[in-house]
């Protein structure tokens, strides 16, 4: 009755089990020891024939039913021959120090290592091996057993990389503050430059260069901001086939002409809520990469398409039981990336392109603006096979096929009343101030949310509109926004800031009914803004 207990445990047993005769492997070892062997782990490593001969003297008694479907058979009897056809150069290794521990404590093992199915599948498993007590001592009764815990390691991987990026993103934010002041300053003042030229002709070329380096500048700082995840975004219901569709003409050029574009768009895909600007700069990035992997051309893919999802971020059938995403898949026909490229290839600052090229934040940029919307982001690709990126984003719930193209209003020819602006940098207050004055508003300003304060308190008339910094010291803009709310009510805001650090919204995710503006932002954007908020609120 106890072997039938025991064998119906080990059989219906959900980890792979092996029970093992390792007799003769220990006549094997004792004879070595009896030539004048000491130090047999030393041994089994200098002498592989010795370490293979052990392997062959193992007698599987039994394999049970999980053990069989982890090496992918059917039948037993195909584990029961020769181990050897399971092991590669790590499992030997494993072996080698399983012998030695076991020859040293005669009781039991424990390893954790990359184990090797008859499909080819590489899993991670803790490998536990007991020596059962018999009376002879004779290891006769060797019971093996696994756990498979590759999704476990997976998931570790990630938090790991999830840890690298929010230590450098904190660096990151801080860098891409200050820097988009400077930005908002050069650009800003350019624009008001050219605009003010009668004629400009004589200068416009050193103009159009300052402003597009100003833009270069600004491309970077949106990236650290995605990368950092201080980027305030506004999520709102997106087709993926129109953001590629707008995408396009501006990919083609990127690529050049010794590279195809293929589009392959399902027309039934479904509507997603995203950040339009994130989603361009994703296809961007991804499309730069694959460029750089091929230098002597081929060919593009970009398609989407409906999926469903398992627990393992698998693609399953349709009813499976797997959670609705929408695809976005990248292909190229490139160079390719090993195994070890493939594992590090969204973290930050780690690039194949040389030290001159490249900022390695590129695709860094993409995992965090995919995770950031909810989604899932992997990569398949093999040296000389080209890579397939896969973007999965969960859909909304309504049935919406893209989103509405609101255009901006017309800007009013001149503004009226005052307008209170509140910004501690002194450069971008000035010229902020500047563009409002130029548009016929009376302008009032203050360093931080105290003096704003103390303005709005001293002065008499009716504010309309603040024009406020997010992050300023002492009270930030949101505070002195609710506060200032309570003694003028009428008045409107709009916030401006390179980063918000979750001041605006704890998941970085800003309602649409705030007026906001990304630095650095152009005096049109500021222009646009201010008459959109105040015919709004009129």
């Amino acid at each position: 009755m106890d072997d039938e207990r025991y064998r119906a445990l080990f059989e219906n047993s959900p980890f792979p089990m092996w029970e093992e005769d390792f007799s003769r492997v220990k006549e094997y070892i004792d004879g070595l020891a009896s030539g004048g062997v000491t130090n047999l782990k030393s041994y089994l490593a200098e002498n592989r024939e010795a370490l293979t001969e052990c392997v062959r003297r193992i007698k599987v008694l039994d394999v049970n039913r999980a053990a069989r479907q982890f090496y992918g058979v059917g039948d037993k009897r195909e584990l029961l021959g020769d181990l050897t056809q399971i092991f590669d150069d790590p499992a030997y290794e494993v072996f080698r120090d399983e012998i030695a521990a076991l020859a040293e404590t005669g009781s039991m093992y424990q390893a954790e290592f990359q184990a090797r199915t008859l499909r080819g599948e590489e899993r991670t498993v803790n490998m536990i091996v007991y020596l059962a007590p018999s009376p002879c001592q004779d290891w006769s009764c060797v019971i093996v057993s696994f756990f498979d815990i590759t999704d476990r390691k997976r998931l570790e991987e990630e938090l790991q990389q999830s840890q690298k990026l929010e230590s450098l993103g904190r660096l990151a934010g801080g860098i891409a503050h200050d820097f988009n002041n400077l930005l908002m300053v050069i650009s800003g003042y350019t624009d008001l430059l050219l605009g003010a030229l009668d004629n400009p002709d004589k200068l416009r070329h050193g103009l159009m260069e300052i402003k597009r380096a100003g833009e270069r500048g600004a491309d970077l700082t949106q990236q650290l901001l995605a990368f950092s995840r201080k980027q305030m975004t506004q999520l709102r219901a997106l087709s993926l086939n129109a953001a590629v569709q707008e995408s396009q003409a501006m990919l083609q050029r990127v690529i050049g002409e010794d590279i195809r574009l293929a589009i392959a768009l399902d027309p039934d895909a479904w509507t997603i809520r995203a950040d339009r600007g994130q989603m361009h700069q994703v296809l961007m990035n991804l499309v730069l990469n694959s460029r750089e992997a091929m230098p002597q051309g081929g060919v593009l893919t970009i398609r989407t398409r409906n999926v469903h999802l398992g627990s393992d971020f698998q693609e399953e059938p349709e009813g499976a039981g797997g959670r609705a995403h929408v695809l976005l898949q990248i292909q190229d026909t490139g160079a390719g990336m090993d195994e070890r490229t493939r594992k590090h290839v969204f973290e930050p600052f780690f690039t194949t392109k040389g030290t001159r090229k490249g900022t390695g934040l590129g695709l860094a940029t993409v995992f965090g603006i995919v995770t950031h919307t909810g989604g899932h982001i992997s990569v398949e690709s093999e040296p000389g096979r080209g890579a397939t990126f896969n973007l999965y984003f969960p859909p909304i719930p309504e049935a919406v096929h893209g989103e509405a193209q609101a255009g901006e209003p017309p800007p009013a020819a001149k503004g009226s009343g005052t307008v209170l602006v509140v910004e501690d940098q002194e450069e971008v207050r000035q010229l902020t101030c500047a563009i409002l004055s130029g548009l016929g508003f009376h302008v009032l300003e203050a360093v931080d949310g105290m003096e704003a304060m103390q303005v709005a308190a001293d002065y008499q008339q009716p504010i309309r509109l603040m024009v406020t910094d997010v992050i300023m010291p002492g009270i930030n803009g949101r505070e002195l926004a609710e506060s200032l709310a309570l003694t003028r009510p009428e008045m409107q805001v709009i916030y401006m800031s390179g980063y918000t650090d979750r001041v605006m919204s704890k998941d970085g995710v800003l309602d649409a009914s705030v007026a906001y503006l990304q630095k650095p932002f152009t005096p049109d954007k500021l222009t646009q803004m201010v008459h959109r908020v105040l015919r709004t609120g009129d």
